[in-house]
């Protein structure tokens, strides 16, 4: 009798644990979309040749390199997309930036972004949704002509085509500034001289897991790495030639290579190799996993000079999906896009946020 009852007891016990772990519903653990630009997993690869939704080729064939992206176009083009109304899922961010914002990345607590004409950092404070300069170009820094931007872990990387350099600082993240300001650094005049066109045009730039600092050469067709960048050096080591306007770059964790070109075939290269041609003349490309997958992405910006497209867009390049766009025709330049949806608007003057619900 005192066994059953214990028997009894024990098994009630086991049916109310098994009712808790029934009836309780699972916790749901939010995946936290990756934020700093230097740790990106590797992206899904895009299929085959996959064009984005609304493709009539104009313009199938041929480069077309931003104004803003060369000194022998002129600056940039001019208001030339027409805004549409603002859409679900789409915000204007930095209402108090003064400029024509560039290149873009992001930190923890928000966007760095830098100004096309001058050099000078601004700073996108994500908790109090505020913009603020931070930081100006060092002597010989100031100038039109900055399309990258790119974070390492605290070095931060401002480079200029027109200029044929960059200088560099360091991000804190305690006192939302950074420090230690790098005098300007001038690529080898020999490299330079070398080129096909006769001058280095530095477009899109990103580190790598070394730190080396890689940038797309638009004007020459060259990707082309710099080593020593954080002790102020910009000696030229790796110089990949693909023959097709690149532009813009992404490097994974694993020292992946993600390129895209400026030419209306819209080229995606994964390490020098061909992936997909979408039909649109890409600014920009990054790594976002900020996706319902949350799985990593390829995102670039869609410049749509090329006309192909109704419009000018942020695309996700993987899953050939049209973001949430300001625009409702025309074309633009958007020299950057962030690892958490942030773009540029160079001709408006403006930088937005875009999300990816599909």
């Amino acid at each position: 009798m005192r066994t059953l009852t214990r028997s009894r007891l024990v098994f009630g016990c086991l049916s109310i644990l098994l009712m808790l772990v029934v009836s309780v519903p699972h916790a749901y653990t939010q995946v936290t979309p990756t934020a700093p630009d230097d740790n990106q997993p590797v992206p899904v690869q895009p299929t085959a040749n996959t064009h984005f939704a609304g493709y009539k080729p104009v313009k199938a064939n041929g480069a077309m390199i931003p104004p803003g992206a060369s000194p022998k176009t002129g600056p940039p083009q001019g208001t030339t997309a027409t805004e549409g109304p603002l859409r679900p899922n789409l915000n204007r961010v930095c209402s108090a930036f003064s400029g024509s914002p560039a290149g873009i990345a992001t930190v923890a607590e928000g966007q760095l972004i830098e100004d096309w004409a001058t050099g000078k950092l601004w700073f996108y404070n994500t908790s109090t949704k505020s913009c603020s300069l931070i930081l100006t170009p060092p002597k010989g820094g100031s100038g039109k002509g900055y399309w990258g931007l790119a974070v390492r872990k605290s070095l931060v990387a401002l480079i200029n085509f027109n200029l044929q350099g960059m200088w560099t600082c360091n991000w804190d993240s305690t006192s939302l500034t950074c420090k230690n300001r790098s005098a300007f650094i001038h690529l080898p005049g020999s490299f330079c001289a070398s080129m096909p066109a006769g001058y280095c045009n530095p477009d899109g730039i990103a580190f790598d897991p070394s730190n080396n600092l890689w940038y797309e050469d638009a004007v020459n067709g060259v990707e082309v790495e710099l080593t020593s960048v954080s002790t102020g050096s910009g000696a030229v080591g790796t110089v990949y030639s693909y023959g097709a306007p690149v532009i813009g770059i992404a490097i994974d964790s694993s020292s992946n290579h993600w390129v895209v070109d400026a030419s209306c075939s819209g080229d995606v290269f994964e390490n020098g190799n061909l992936l997909v041609q979408t039909g649109g003349d890409f600014n920009a490309v990054s790594i976002s996993t900020s996706n319902p997958s949350h799985s990593a992405h390829l995102y670039g910006t869609v410049a749509n000079q090329c006309g192909n497209y109704p419009f000018p867009f942020v695309g996700d390049i993987s899953d050939a999906i049209i973001l949430p766009s300001p625009y409702s025709s025309g074309s633009d330049e958007m020299p950057g896009i962030s690892t958490l949806l942030y773009f540029t608007d160079i001709n408006f003057g403006r930088v937005w946020l875009t999300t990816d619900k599909a």
